[in-house]
């Protein structure tokens, strides 16, 4: 009898413990199975934070390449672009919840224009927070960009390779009229033209003489009938004197001097007014230190009506016109609302095609022509800069001049040329030899390709969108 009473006993307690122990089992399986549940909810929410994050960097991209040139302005979390109740109230839709996004800008125009795009998406309680960099393409892209290859005064302008004289253009060229060779010039680059079906050929093609054979000329690739490359002169021209006049550049109106000098400070001539036109400050061959964003920009007194020839002398004092040489130390860009005359060799203190650790780079920019003095420019003429000529051309005055043969007068034009009409440089006769001006080197910086001088606005496809490349994405 005890001994059956104790395996009762014995009975009910493994029973108890067992049942326990189903419960127990029952409570982790379940407790397992919510937070399963709600581990995967929140992957799941945490997934579509990120995607309505990224659709955040998506509509802020959008917008800033339809600006396209103009500056979107910086905006901070307390005052985020988006939402913005004139535009959209940063809602989207990725499920039965409708999730929301905050996104925030950062503008800089170091090295050129780049902007810092962070945005937060939020479904249920999880956010995500994306940050994308991106900066802007220039105009500087290009070695060589011409509207067209007809100069209105002079007309047919000839690139030329023959046994005098041999130009050589490294680099990509885009024009958007029809090239004009005599000879077999050298095109070490791509080369796009709008006109076609093929360049004009003085001499026709061919092998012999001075018949032009294409695969001499373009030994990289040569494209026909391409879409035409459009620069919007005015926004390209506004937007150089909106960042010279933020406070940290240089604005001077009316005709100015600036002179490079290899330390790194500048020699400057011209006057700076005030909004009512009174001139606050004189600088009369003043060295001084660049502004601190590195763009001087010269406008014409308000009011004032240029004309077509106030570069030449005498120059008229009124107008933006500047007149620039001299060896470059760090990053510039001077900007003229008018026309910029060069008077001698511009350089840089470390020359790039030796130096790879150049930092040295200057951007200018006529509304109308660059125009380089034949009377006071050496044989032997340096020319690296960015150089545009929004409306009109780069060229030599006096061109016919006598400067010597094409081994001595030699313009060495490193860096990227945009002008809108092909200008005139130098005079040759049929045989090739040159008779007057320079024979032109045209030499493409490599680092233009990533690089622009300070203040260049981005530059813009034929719908008028801003053309930028993503630096990086990452989460934070």
């Amino acid at each position: 009898m005890i001994t059956l009473r104790q395996n009762k006993g014995f009975a009910l307690v493994f029973s108890l413990i067992f049942l326990f122990l189903i419960v127990s089992f029952m409570a982790v399986y379940i407790l397992a199975v919510a937070n399963g549940i709600s581990e995967a909810n929140r992957i799941a929410n945490g997934k579509k934070a990120y995607y309505i994050a990224d659709a955040g960097l998506a509509d802020a991209y959008e917008r800033i390449t339809q600006a396209g040139i103009n500056v979107v302005p910086s905006s901070t979390p307390g005052n985020p672009y988006i939402p913005s109740a004139s535009t959209d109230n940063g809602t989207y839709s990725v499920g039965p919840v409708n999730g929301h996004y905050t996104v925030t800008v950062v503008y800089s125009n170091s090295p050129r224009s780049n902007y810092t795009i962070i945005s937060t998406g939020t479904y249920g309680n999880i956010s995500k927070t994306l940050q994308l960099k991106i900066i802007g393409a220039a105009i500087s892209k290009y070695a060589y960009w011409s509207q067209t290859e007809i100069n209105p005064q002079w007309g047919q302008l000839w690139w030329v390779g023959a046994p005098g004289l041999q130009m050589v253009t490294t680099g990509p060229v885009q024009t958007n009229g029809t090239l004009n060779i005599f000879g077999n010039p050298i095109f070490d680059g791509p080369v796009t033209e709008v006109g076609g079906p093929t360049p004009n050929y003085y001499f026709g093609q061919g092998t012999s003489g001075l018949q032009s054979n294409p695969a001499v000329i373009f030994p990289d690739s040569m494209t026909n009938n391409a879409p035409s490359v459009n620069l919007p002169a005015q926004q390209t021209l506004n937007a150089i004197q909106s960042v010279a006049s933020d406070g940290s550049g240089l604005v001077l109106t009316g005709a100015s001097t600036v002179i490079f000098n290899a330390n790194g400070t500048i020699t400057v001539t011209g006057n700076v007014t005030n909004a009512a036109g009174t001139v606050t400050t004189t600088y009369n061959n003043t060295t001084m230190n660049p502004p601190a964003n590195g763009v001087v920009y010269v406008q014409t007194k308000s009011g004032h009506t240029c004309s077509s020839t106030s570069y030449l002398p005498p120059i008229d004092p009124a107008c933006g016109n500047v007149t620039v040489q001299g060896t470059v130390s760090g990053q510039l860009t001077v900007a003229a609302d008018q026309n910029i005359n060069i008077s001698g060799s511009v350089s840089y203190n470390k020359d790039p095609r030796t130096d790879p650790s150049s930092t040295d780079l200057v951007g200018l920019v006529a509304n109308q022509n660059i125009t380089v003095i034949q009377s006071s420019a050496p044989a032997q003429l340096e020319m690296s800069a960015v150089l545009v000529a929004l409306q009109g051309s780069f060229q030599v005055d006096n061109w016919w001049a006598y400067m010597g043969n094409a081994n001595t007068a030699v313009m060495d034009q490193f860096g990227s040329l945009i002008n809108y009409v092909c200008g005139v440089t130098g005079e040759m006769d049929l045989s090739g030899n040159l008779l007057g001006g320079w024979n032109q080197i045209q030499a493409y910086d490599a680092r233009l390709a990533t690089l622009a001088p300070p203040g260049f606005p981005p530059y813009v496809n034929n719908a008028g969108d801003g053309v930028y490349s993503k630096l990086s994405i990452s989460e934070l």
